[in-house]
């Protein structure tokens, strides 16, 4: 036995050499250690989540890393509805920490900054929804991991509306990669934590593509989210607040040694949380801001303008002008960075440590990267500078037609009747042309409580929208849906609306609902709808809530001819 034993134990350790060598040899190199920046360049990790929601550790605990790893801001970013109050601005451990919330909708989740009050309904439904319930309250809204291998976060919907997005996302990178991938990875990790991590990111091509086409459209910010949750977890639920942590890793120091963005500033911070944090969000709301593979080399620095005669743009800034306007963009080291121009993604100019583009021709979007020799992931990632464009119009929130005329106006107050989810109650009061929903939702978890009111229809009109006035108490969304009899619910199609006690009229164009489940047409059959409905349900609305909604002046209308009946 003895041969035997001896025989595995020099297999075992030759194996483990193997391995021990293997690892060394594969190791990521260590990342690049430049020269210190002055104190108006600042650096801070955006998209971090605590344990208000799936991360491991307090805001205390991640203000006490990002400290450790020097850095100046740090935006939390924790899942939610935006009905909790975000935490004001605050300093901790010398690191300014910075309240924001990822709300999950139908489309994909949206991180939404810049939001001082609690949402008085949860905001979630629609993306196209959510934003504009972030931006009514004075927020701003970026687009989380929009290209993740994983599916459920993946963005499936339109981008209309969206401030911004993030080009890189540290936690989406890994996803793609082999199982021994992940192996070695681990191997790499024990020796060097943050660049084994940075050594799975590959250059993430859809979503710079996506970004590049909607900044030719309009201003679109684009950041590198850390998605730090310190937290390898098991949760078989499907709710990650019932998830048990299992190892506290990838660490908040180790991610934040990944991928960070980077602010020029015009004076340091002042140390005054309100204040600065008004700062870092305009640098960051505005474009002013650049994206740094630390895991690559750290500290970086770029410069990247636009000028015209005695006039000088940075990034984040549009130009409007027909005269030809000079783009640079330099970084001061390394010595071997290669610094590239793109004009709507395609590569224009480079040079070492310098590239110039001088633009004279049809409005186009601008951005610079830095590249270092070895790499296919950028190491630097400006935000865009647009020359020669203006603006477009926002597309408006309720998409109204032209002239239209009415098909059929359903003023039959007798005609609405209640539905209900047992043993949620609602009410129908009708009076001055008004029909009124009192409702209330039952208590308890959300598990399909809902109050209706629906108005019945023959399949016989013909329309493209329809037209109606409403109110409420509190502020809440309404869905208001169409619906096509089939099994226990129906099939339904809807569109929300967010409504307040000051009347609003809203004209909701039939191509712009939403089919409520998988395997239905994009629009309804009008030969088969049977019913107009007004909803009050928990995408919108906590159970056990109480309120009421008022409609009135409602009309099936068309955009063409037809006669009134």
């Amino acid at each position: 036995m003895r041969p035997i034993r001896k025989t595995i134990l020099i297999t075992a350790v030759a194996l483990g050499a193997a391995v021990v060598v293997y690892i060394g040899v594969t190791l990521p190199s260590a990342s690049r250690t430049l020269a210190p920046v002055q104190p108006t360049t600042v650096f801070g990790a955006f998209h971090v989540h605590t344990n208000r929601s799936d991360g491991s550790g307090s805001p205390d605990d991640v203000a006490r890393a990002a400290a450790a790893a020097n850095l100046q801001f740090v935006v939390l970013s924790d899942h939610g509805d935006a009905t909790r109050t975000p935490d004001p601005p605050f300093y901790r451990h010398g690191v300014l920490m910075i309240d924001a919330v990822e709300i999950s909708t139908t489309s994909g989740h949206v991180v939404a900054l810049g939001l001082t009050t609690a949402s008085p309904f949860p905001l979630g439904g629609e993306a196209r929804d959510t934003i504009e319930d972030v931006h009514r309250m004075g927020g701003w809204a970026v687009i989380a991991h929009p290209d993740s291998p994983k599916p459920g976060l993946r963005w499936r919907g339109d981008t209309t509306g969206a401030d911004g997005l993030e080009w890189l996302n540290a936690d989406s990178e890994w996803r793609d990669e082999s199982p021994t991938s992940l192996a070695r990875t681990i191997g790499h990790y024990l020796i060097r934590p943050s660049e084994a991590i940075a050594g799975l990111f590959d250059r993430p091509t859809a979503s710079l593509e996506r970004w590049d086409t909607l900044a030719r459209e309009r201003p679109v910010v684009a950041l590198a989210g850390v998605d730090a949750h310190a937290r390898v977890g098991v949760d078989g639920s499907g709710d990650f607040r019932n998830a048990t942590t299992i190892l506290a890793r990838p660490s908040y120091l180790d991610m934040f040694g990944t991928v960070l963005q980077g602010i020029e500033l015009s004076q340091p911070l002042t140390q005054h949380a309100a204040d600065d944090a008004g700062v870092i969000l305009s640098a960051l709301r505005s474009g002013r801001t650049y994206s740094v593979v630390r895991a690559i080399a750290w500290p970086g620095r770029v410069s990247f303008t636009a000028s015209h005669d005695a006039m000088t743009w940075a990034m984040g800034e549009s130009v409007s002008t027909d005269q030809p306007v000079t783009l640079q963009a330099t970084a001061p080291e390394p010595d071997d960075a290669i610094v590239v121009l793109l004009r709507g993604g395609e590569e224009v100019a480079s040079g070492q440590g310098s590239a110039v583009y001088i633009h004279n021709g049809a409005p186009a979007s601008y951005r610079a990267e830095v590249r270092l020799p070895g790499r296919t992931l950028p190491w630097v990632v400006t935000n865009a500078i647009r020359v020669g464009s203006s603006v477009p119009p926002p597309r408006t929130a309720i998409p109204a037609l032209g002239t239209t005329v009415v098909v059929k106006a359903l003023d039959d107050p007798t005609l609405w009747a209640i539905e209900r989810h047992e043993p949620s109650t609602g009410e129908l009061t009708a009076s001055n042309g008004e029909v009124g929903l009192a409702f209330s939702l039952a208590p308890g978890r959300a598990s399909g409580q809902y109050a209706a009111m629906a108005y019945p229809l023959s399949g016989q009109d013909r329309f493209d929208a329809v037209t109606m006035t409403l109110r409420a108490e509190p502020p809440m969304r309404v869905s208001i849906q169409w619906r096509v009899p089939r099994g226990v619910d129906g099939d339904r199609w809807q569109r929300s609306v967010y409504v307040d006690a000051t009347p609003r009229t809203v004209t909701l164009d039939l191509q712009d609902f939403a089919a409520v489940g998988e395997g239905l047409a994009t629009t309804p059959s009008l030969d088969l709808v049977r019913s107009l409905s007004l909803v009050v349900d928990t995408w919108h609305t906590r159970p056990g809530s109480a309120g009421r909604a008022w409609i009135s002046g409602v009309s099936l209308v068309t955009s063409a001819p037809s006669t009134v009946r």
